[in-house]
């Protein structure tokens, strides 16, 4: 029995400790570094009415309309309106119509941050298909939020299927756009301004071209000096005569022994 009571009173003397920090009273505790919104934290740490995460979204173009194995891009614009930064997943529910060829990834959106992404879709089969963009801000199965991306597929070819079949498939560069994205958010996380994706990429593109030149400049100067150790030790020989013969301020020429008789002795000997 008294082992029963000391268990009892230990485990309500630990309870309030572990306990976290529920400051607006709605049964979903407050976030913290080791338990976050995507762990089931509270959104609105400060607000009893809500707790989920709210986002404002937006798509270009609202609808499209493509041939059979045209591509269309959407450009989606995702905002975090609560008051706590979240880690996100980001995919894309396609149709049977449809080929997605979108990559789900997780991204990191602040408070008051507006994410923008491109996600192409490509006509697979006719009819009229629904695409959803989906957001999961929570470790569960259920979206946050989803865009509707409503496409028909008609039954023409698109034109440009054959031109592309013939040769080869152009590069897949979303690497950089990926790599732009992460620059984009490390300059705004490490210096006091809000850095959008095009001014990331001006910054990478103006830096590049320093660094090209920069390199340029030090490979020609290095040639340079190269070719000029390399000089034949006659021409420095030569060079050095001639700067001695220009210090001088006289003519010389006659005391060389390189330099030939005159014709008219070369004749004289010859009779």
């Amino acid at each position: 029995m008294r082992r029963m009571v000391f268990a009892v009173f230990v485990v309500l003397l630990i309870t309030p400790l572990a306990s976290a920090a529920d400051s607006d009273g709605d049964g979903y505790d407050d976030p913290s570094e080791n338990y976050t919104v995507w762990d089931g934290a509270d959104a609105y740490p400060n607000n009893p009415d809500i707790h989920e995460p709210v986002f404002s979204t937006g798509c270009d173009p609202p609808v499209a309309t493509l041939d059979l194995g045209e591509p269309v891009t959407f450009t989606c614009t995702i905002g975090n309106e609560g008051p706590v930064a979240l880690n996100v997943l980001i995919d894309v529910e396609e149709d049977t119509h449809l080929w997605d060829q979108f990559d789900p990834a997780h991204y990191d959106i602040s408070s008051g941050e507006i994410l923008e992404l491109q996600v192409t879709l490509s006509g697979l089969s006719e009819g009229i298909a629904m695409a959803k963009l989906r957001i999961f801000a929570r470790a569960n199965n259920s979206a946050s939020h989803t865009v509707d991306l409503p496409i028909e597929v008609t039954g023409d070819e698109w034109a440009g299927m054959n031109s592309h079949s013939e040769g080869s498939n152009p590069p897949d560069i979303s690497f950089i756009n990926h790599l732009i994205d992460d620059f984009s958010k490390w300059l705004t996380n490490h210096t006091p301004w809000q850095f959008s994706n095009m001014q990331a990429g001006i910054i990478v593109l103006v830096g590049s071209a320093g660094i090209i030149g920069t390199v340029r400049l030090y490979r020609a100067r290095s040639v340079w000096r190269r070719n000029m150790q390399q000089k034949p030790t006659d021409d420095q020989r030569t060079e050095a005569r001639f700067d001695a013969i220009r210090r001088s301020g006289t003519h010389e020429h006659h005391i060389e022994q390189t330099i030939p008789s005159s014709p008219e002795v070369i004749i004289r000997r010859k009779k």
